[in-house]
């Protein structure tokens, strides 16, 4: 499958984002402009190809679904104490793109310290917090208790084991139905995101989930193949264990 409706509403898909049909809005997080930048400073060259790669992908999602709304949930830019000029540039090449389609909407993430002054050159405004369609809209570094409420920041993922012991990192959707929260996968290429398998309570990074059992959470991996629902955490924690296959 390549989507779902989590929500009433509010579908995840397979190109890491979430999609809401009724308001035609495409919903993303931590993009993590600039990263290339600044592992370059700790002696690390990655080819820049971050930004273009994310570019490349939002083309498919505007082409397949013609969106005229689009919600970034924080951390667009990478670097937390200055603009750099990768993120200079590339933050305004990529929100220019996406305004040319529609409205923009940017909820401030815990990277974002100076990304306003790069906004207001396009006449954009952060945003602490977004309401849409009765559902909330964080990036997660900070509480927030609006129910449905939907988030980024921990860049979630699984690793799943094969019988020999190899194993891949899978970007996820974090699915808390009694707590009415989603977790989006980052959508930049380069977060390789944290692996959820077996954390339990207590291991997230976000004071939204400090107090819930992550165990209990519903996995859905973005894969090549489509939209996989990979089961309860716990469940895949046990397979791992027993170094089974989770079931798809």
């Amino acid at each position: 499958m390549n989507q779902l409706e989590i929500f009433p509403g509010l579908e995840i898909t397979n190109d890491r984002c979430a999609y809401l049909p009724a308001q035609r809005t495409v919903v993303l997080s931590d993009l993590h402009i600039g990263y290339e930048s600044v592992m370059e400073q700790t002696g690390l060259h990655l080819p820049r190809i971050q930004t273009a790669t994310m570019k490349d992908t939002l083309e498919r999602i505007i082409e397949k679904r013609h969106p005229t709304r689009f919600i970034i949930l924080g951390d667009l830019k990478h670097e937390f104490s200055r603009n750099l000029a990768q993120e200079w540039s590339e933050v305004r090449d990529l929100l220019g793109v996406l305004q040319e389609r529609g409205e923009v909407v940017v909820v401030r993430g815990n990277h974002d310290n100076y990304l306003a002054t790069i906004a207001s050159k396009l006449g954009l405004e952060l945003v602490d917090q977004l309401e849409l369609g009765n559902i909330h809209f964080v990036h997660g570094h900070l509480d927030h208790r609006g129910r449905p409420l939907v988030m980024g920041h921990e860049h979630p993922s699984v690793r799943l084991f094969d019988t020999v012991g190899a194993c891949i990192k899978m970007p996820c959707f974090v699915h808390l139905p009694k707590q009415r929260i989603l977790v989006l996968p980052a959508f930049s290429p380069l977060a390789a995101g944290t692996d959820f398998t077996g954390m339990g309570k207590g291991g997230s990074l976000s004071p939204i989930l400090a107090d819930v059992d992550l165990s209990e959470a519903e996995a859905y991996g973005c894969s090549e193949i489509g939209l996989l629902h990979l089961g309860l955490l716990s469940d895949l924690t046990r397979s791992r264990h027993r170094g089974e296959l989770p079931p798809f």
